[in-house]
């Protein structure tokens, strides 16, 4: 990965910008009244989670806007190149009607848009979440599937929906990128907002009212969560099956000794699960 060309001011160096209208937006727009963070690693839960809150047009859209791959068209969006500004009229621009805003990051997106600007830009009263995954060699399968097959999420129409050949390099390969980016976040966060709450891809996706329940008391949301107990059309779900559990089985065998190294060094589960 080239490193500098993926850094924020250098994805938006060129782009135009109408700088009147940006300061109107600024000055015509209210903050937000209330914002949280999802810091989440890849095949966490962190786009079904993103459907689910925003589904309920109360708990903001808490989408990748600084992923280095999205960046470019947002500022476009925004009419913005500066970052700081960019989170500003994001965070106008994107809360729902009653003034929540919402963002999904992992550490290497804030580290490329700027930790200092990130940080700095939400108040003390910002809710931080921490995603991760208990079972992270079916996430690195996951990952693996996702990555070979070109399909990602369920209502992606691709037309190989056949699973890969199993490949335990690159399998292990994942995991140990997987458990790297699990404790850059945890590390990150720990310095930059301890005050942040653990959440795992297990519960959230066994307990969706209950998921939904936690948000809305975090953001001081008042919500009828019957109305959605039933998953909405079209909502994501899970695309593992036979292959991924035999997948899992095969590896955990063959890659014992790597995984008991894994475990060890995880810092949220070992270290940090009850944040």
């Amino acid at each position: 990965m080239d490193i500098e060309a993926r850094r924020f001011e250098n994805i938006v160096r060129d782009l135009v910008v109408d700088e009147q209208g940006f300061r109107q937006e600024m000055q015509q727009n209210a903050r937000p009244r209330r914002s949280y963070v999802i810091v989440f690693t890849a095949r966490s839960g962190s786009t079904w989670l993103t459907t689910l809150l925003s589904g309920t047009e109360l708990l903001g859209h808490p989408e990748e806007y600084i992923n280095p791959e999205f960046i470019l068209d947002v500022a476009k969006f925004l009419n913005c190149r500066e970052a700081k500004g960019f989170l500003e009229v994001l965070s106008r621009r994107r809360k729902t009607p009653n003034g929540i805003f919402g963002i999904e990051a992992r550490e290497v997106d804030i580290r490329l848009f700027g930790k200092d600007v990130f940080f700095n830009s939400f108040g003390n009263e910002t809710k931080f979440f921490n995603l991760w995954r208990k079972n992270i060699v079916a996430q690195a399968i996951s990952l693996y599937r996702a990555v070979t097959t070109r399909r990602y999420h369920s209502n992606e129409e691709v037309e190989d929906l056949a699973p890969p050949l199993y490949d335990a390099d690159s399998i292990q390969e994942w995991l140990a990128h997987l458990a790297e980016a699990e404790n850059d976040n945890f590390i990150m966060l720990r310095e930059n907002h301890p005050d942040f709450r653990n959440i795992c891809y297990e519960d959230i996706v066994r307990d969706r009212n209950g998921t939904l329940g936690m948000f809305a008391e975090a953001m001081g949301v008042q919500m009828e969560l019957a109305r959605f107990a039933v998953p909405a059309a079209g909502e994501l779900r899970k695309i593992s099956d036979a292959w991924n559990k035999e997948a899992e089985q095969r590896f955990r065998a063959e890659r014992a000794d790597f995984l008991r190294r894994i475990e060890a060094e995880r810092l949220v589960k070992n270290y940090g699960a009850g944040s």
